[in-house]
């Protein structure tokens, strides 16, 4: 077999920049006591951390400055331009002088003083755009909602409901056309809801808004929270609404852009919660260890509850690669996830998950730092082990799931629940959910529950494997070894018929 004579060349080229390289650092040491701590990396050989992140298709030949004030910054050399030793000599001390006090191209060979160096910073558009891309994912994330959207209310249901509410704008903003242009076009959030007095999905929408425009007028009284009443207006709803959804969507604007926008329907509290997590977003920059403690208990600034789920950076620099990576991740999931970050210097780069409610308090991020992959540790580590669903599920939670979906039903026994939890923590690929008995306030749930059961308690661990559905003794499958080993033996006898008097 013939060889590659680019392969070849690239070899060639980079055999001879590690030789200049060390030409270059014991000549400035000797000269001008200059210290050069060279970290020679081969992409083609040792599985870095910095290859990896990077697409390795095409051959490249990088140098990395690490600058304290700026973090990494990279230089292309170019094979072609860059021809023989004496020129890449002449790159080399080029762009070093630029990180120095004294001008390093003063003390080049004879060779190098003759050449033009051609070397070229890279931008941080070219940098994400050679990003390696995720080409199969470790894990696959079953379920994709953040812990504020597991308990969303479907849309169709409100369709088939009356709305007798009467509605009041509370602290809303009532907006014109000059007033809502104003508003949009301002250097600050404006939260504005399109309302459709004929749709109801919009109208209950409207009504849970307003609700909660009292607690958020007063927390932050510089930012806007409005409405525009299409029946008044409709033709300048038509510039804003696109699609029959855009009612029951709250809009963020910000210099005349979508900041952010929302159209999941719960209650006051989601849309307090939402809009925090907007007016705080990318992430929330904290500044010292006791901040840290506070973030560890679950407790964060403008919230009143204990959060879950909060996932923390620690980054030695704020421009330094790993930070901006994660702040871009936050920027892209922002008003669904709680983040902070704490820059410290001298302490390495660390992500992590803090969740008080859970046994595990804490799941680090171990992965290649690139936006999906830290995406989906960000989703899969802030789901709770054990999603309650007593007080209502997200509709896509539980419906068309490939994974197998178990259901616990809690009757008080803490001993009972702990065991499962366990089971449930060994098992992330599986759907792990509970309910407390007959503790919804629907009728179709408890007879749901009543049915699957078949008039024995002890039957309370519901196993749902596509359209087939098996309960299982609660006592007999809490001491198995594992889920799968309990699906497994589930299986064995027949699915369990579902009767409801609908």
């Amino acid at each position: 077999m013939g060889s590659d004579p680019s392969l070849e060349s690239d070899q060639f080229f980079s055999d001879d920049m590690l030789i200049v390289l060390d030409e270059i650092t014991r000549r400035l040491k000797r000269e001008v006591r200059v210290n050069l701590i060279v970290e020679k990396i081969n992409c083609g050989e040792d599985e870095q951390l910095k290859c990896l992140q990077y697409s390795l298709h095409e051959s490249f030949h990088w140098l990395i400055i690490n600058d304290p004030k700026n973090g990494d910054i990279i230089y292309e050399i170019a094979t072609k331009l860059n021809h023989n030793k004496a020129v890449i000599e002449a790159s080399l001390l080029n762009v070093l002088s630029q990180y120095s006090t004294h001008d390093l191209t003063v003390y080049c060979s004879k060779e190098a003083d003759k050449e033009v160096g051609f070397i070229r910073r890279l931008s941080n558009e070219e940098l994400v755009e050679k990003q390696r891309k995720s080409k199969v994912t470790k894990f696959k994330n079953p379920i994709l909602r953040s812990p504020l959207e597991l308990n969303l209310i479907e849309p169709l249901i409100l369709e088939r409901r009356s709305f007798d509410e009467q509605l009041n704008w509370h602290q809303l903003k009532r907006l014109n056309e000059s007033a809502l242009d104003d508003a949009i076009n301002k250097d600050r959030l404006t939260f504005i809801l399109f309302l459709n007095i004929e749709n109801i999905i919009s109208k209950h929408t409207f009504y849970l808004w307003a609700e909660a425009s009292k607690t958020l007028i007063l927390r932050h009284s510089a930012v806007i929270f409005a409405a525009l009443a299409c029946h008044e207006f409709n033709e300048l709803c038509d510039d804003y609404v696109t699609k029959p959804s855009d009612y029951h969507t709250i809009f963020a604007f910000k210099q005349n852009n979508i900041f952010g926008k929302t159209k999941e329907l719960r209650d006051v509290n989601y849309y307090i919660d939402w809009v925090q997590l907007l007016i705080l977003s990318p992430a929330q920059e904290i500044h010292s260890d006791d901040e840290l403690k506070q973030i560890k208990a679950g407790k964060l600034e403008l919230f009143d509850e204990i959060k879950s789920a909060i996932t923390v950076g620690i980054f030695d620099d704020r421009n330094g690669n790993e930070a901006k990576i994660f702040m871009q991740m936050a920027e892209n999931l922002k008003g669904r996830y709680h983040f902070v970050y704490l820059i410290k210097k001298s302490h390495s780069n660390t992500i992590y998950t803090i969740r008080v409610l859970e046994k595990r308090k804490r799941i680090d991020f171990t992965g290649i730092y690139e936006i999906q992959e830290l995406t989906n540790f960000v989703v899969r580590s802030s789901l709770p082990t054990v999603i309650d669903i007593s007080n209502g599920f997200t509709s896509d939670i539980l419906t068309h799931q490939m994974q197998p979906l178990i259901l616990f039903i809690d009757n008080g026994n803490g001993v009972e629940k702990l065991k499962f939890t366990k089971l449930c923590a060994k098992s992330p690929y599986i759907i792990c959910t509970t309910i407390i008995l007959n503790s919804s306030k629907s009728k179709i749930v408890n007879e749901m529950i009543n049915s699957l059961q078949s008039n024995d308690d002890s039957k309370r661990l519901i196993i749902f494997l596509r359209e087939k559905i098996y309960a299982l003794d609660i006592k007999n499958s809490l001491e198995s070894g594992d889920l799968l080993q309990l699906i497994a033996l589930a299986t064995i006898n027949k699915p369990t018929s579902l009767n409801l008097n609908v």
